[in-house]
């Protein structure tokens, strides 16, 4: 890039695996990215003069450079949400369940059915009287929750059916270096410059916090911490820790 411009950058955020060898596999698009921030800090130690009377600053020595990035996604899906809990996506294929004891309720008392994406569920209280629904109780098919409408005992799931999904587990992934690929635009009115950034090594933390419940739009808010990349520190193309391309379009 030659000239000097006004900016505010829009674009695509992949993420992808870093492989042990420095090698990576192709980026995963996370869709909609709200925010994408490199911070870079430096711990220096300091040594002052003792000789003017005055202690003015002599010299600095840089201990350490860090670099963080914190990124925002405003989409959630699957493999979006193992990547802000550190977990696993595990995928259940469809059966048919027997027999799964629920226990004693009372009005108002919920139920979470092992499986989702449930049908021909059948109820029996211990006498195997069969439960009717919407008069003894309700049910989301969907998440397979079962809300209770009347006192009941030694209630179980006689059978259902079950469809196939996705579950995510949180904090069951063991840490993976990855790499984060950005490619943007200038939207400034008038602006044609485009920017590629890359972030060559890098472990993400679970977010610290996932609002499940949201007056507004939910997000889900990462943070991690570059590491050095032995493999590309000495490249001067791409740096220990990043690299960022300003590119006029031609």
């Amino acid at each position: 890039m030659q000239s000097t411009e006004s900016f505010s950058m829009q674009g695509l955020v992949g993420i992808g695996l870093r492989n042990p060898d420095g090698s990576r596999m192709p980026a995963r698009w996370v869709y909609d990215a709200s925010t994408l921030e490199w911070d870079f800090t430096v711990e220096t130690d300091k040594q002052n003069e003792h000789y003017s009377g005055s202690r003015g600053l002599e010299d600095e020595l840089d201990k350490s450079k860090d670099m963080s990035v914190k990124l925002t996604l405003a989409q959630i899906s699957d493999k979006n949400a193992a990547l802000a809990l550190a977990g696993s996506v595990e995928s259940v294929t469809g059966s048919t369940v027997t027999d799964e004891t629920i226990g004693d309720v009372e009005v108002g008392d919920m139920w979470g059915l092992e499986f989702a994406q449930v049908s021909d569920v059948a109820l029996v209280d211990g006498t195997a009287q069969p439960l009717v629904l919407d008069t003894d109780y309700t049910l989301s098919p969907t998440t397979g929750v079962l809300k209770f409408l009347t006192v009941k005992a030694g209630v179980k799931a006689s059978t259902y059916t079950y469809g196939s999904f996705s579950i995510v587990t949180a904090l069951t992934a063991n840490s993976q270096d990855m790499y984060v690929l950005f490619d943007g635009k200038n939207t400034v009115r008038g602006k044609t410059t485009k920017c590629r950034g890359e972030v060559n090594r890098i472990a993400f933390s679970p977010t610290d916090s996932l609002a499940l419940i949201n007056d507004s739009f939910g997000a889900l808010n990462l943070t991690g911490s570059a590491k050095v990349d032995a493999f590309r520190i000495n490249d001067p193309k791409y740096g220990g820790y990043a690299r960022l391309m300003l590119l006029d379009v031609a």
